[in-house]
């Protein structure tokens, strides 16, 4: 069986958007999903885009719409939960095919059609940083002269930041598969092994364990590698005594998971061993600073004086947390400029990147916000990891 959103969810999601966008005095109100960042629209309408892109119109009052490609029909009826779906040449793939045969809907109509004939006049961008020109210049040209066109991410930002029961059962399920994929593929590294067929080892065992993808490109680094916080894999092969930075995650059901583990094959060199473990011991001790009510900048701020105090001030990059849930990596971060409070049901990953001028190395395990302190979704191998 598998677990999913039921559709309910999705519709009361929708219904909280209209509630904020009359607190507002917004008459419409547009998400929008490309392949690479899909999240908004899936989490309304369960449907994510393939080479084209997608957008969800919410208007104060009555029916979303899905707004679509012009080849995507077949695709989105079979699995979105909004049903008025209307194809447009905007959100067709950017080779641009003309499409000369399919009849497309237009702004124009729409905005005419859900305000009742009375027009927009104050319209919300719920994705002012992905969403492309022919997308925006369409919408603006749509409008009356006088309507105003406001940036409101923070409107689906804000309510995908509390996770409900049924999302924190999908996030516990996706670690729960990338913790057998880490069993696996520890058994399975050796040296000779390039770095690119370590990331295919890990892309099987994420599939045959039950994800319905990767969630996100699987970073496999070793060596002088492992000083990049960001990469992707390469031919490099392995090689003992070494620094190997695995980090991975599964998808299931739409949400991600991901575990960041330094493994050396070998023994790993006392100086670095010592650094490890200084890691390890700053990603754990941020789970103590952690509950329902704390200030998250005052958890970032304890975290860099604790760098300091040890004296791995120089090693430090960023840190402590940033958001997960669709993606891997979403609002809010967790920075010494932060000044949100930290609620129940909020959801993190502990991200502890330490970095040395010769090599560099990621904890990283996902967790829960409670009243008390934190629920970690993933903790094993949470030691030296020797090979």
């Amino acid at each position: 069986m598998i677990l999913e959103i039921k559709p309910e969810e999705r519709q009361e999601r929708i219904k909280k958007i209209q509630e904020e966008m009359a607190r507002r005095d917004l008459d419409a109100y547009l998400v929008h999903s490309t392949q690479s960042d899909f999240a908004n629209v899936l989490y309304l309408s369960n449907h994510t885009p393939v080479w084209e892109t997608l957008g969800v119109l919410i208007p104060r009052e009555g029916e979303a719409v899905l707004l679509i490609g012009p080849e995507a029909e077949p695709y989105a009826r079979s699995r979105s939960t909004i049903k008025k779906i209307v194809k447009m040449i905007e959100y067709r793939e950017s080779a641009e095919p003309e499409y000369p045969n399919i009849e497309v809907g237009n702004f124009r109509d729409l905005f005419n059609e859900i305000s009742g004939g009375k027009g927009i006049k104050r319209f919300g961008l719920g994705d002012y940083t992905i969403m492309p020109l022919p997308v925006y210049d369409s919408v603006k040209n749509s409008l009356p002269e006088d309507a105003e066109i406001i940036r409101a991410d923070d409107i689906i930002a804000n309510l995908r930041i509390i996770k409900s029961e049924m999302e924190i059962v999908l996030l516990k399920k996706a670690h729960e598969i990338t913790e057998k994929v880490l069993d696996e593929i520890l058994g399975e590294i050796k040296p000779g092994l390039t770095e690119k067929e370590v990331a295919g080892m890990v892309l099987e065992s994420i599939y045959r364990n039950g994800a319905e993808c990767e969630a996100f490109p699987q970073y496999i680094f070793s060596g002088t590698r492992t000083r990049n916080a960001i990469s992707n894999t390469s031919y490099k092969k392995l090689e003992k005594n070494e620094m190997i930075q695995i980090n991975i995650g599964a998808q299931y059901s739409g949400y991600t998971s991901a575990i960041g583990r330094p493994v050396v094959i070998g023994k790993m060199p006392d100086e670095m061993k010592k650094m490890v473990n200084f890691g390890l011991e700053a990603h754990l001790k941020t789970y103590e600073w952690i509950k329902e009510g704390v200030v998250s900048g005052d958890v970032a701020r304890q975290y860099e004086e604790f760098f300091n105090k040890k004296g791995y001030g120089d090693n430090y990059l960023y840190g402590p947390c940033h958001g997960t849930g669709i993606f891997e990596v979403e609002k809010p971060w967790m920075e010494t400029t932060s000044d949100y409070r930290l609620k129940e049901n909020m959801t993190f990953m502990a991200d502890t990147f330490v970095f040395t001028p010769e090599y560099g190395f990621r904890w990283e395990d996902g967790f829960r916000v409670t009243k008390t302190g934190v629920e970690e979704f993933s903790n094993k191998w949470q030691q030296i990891i020797e090979l």
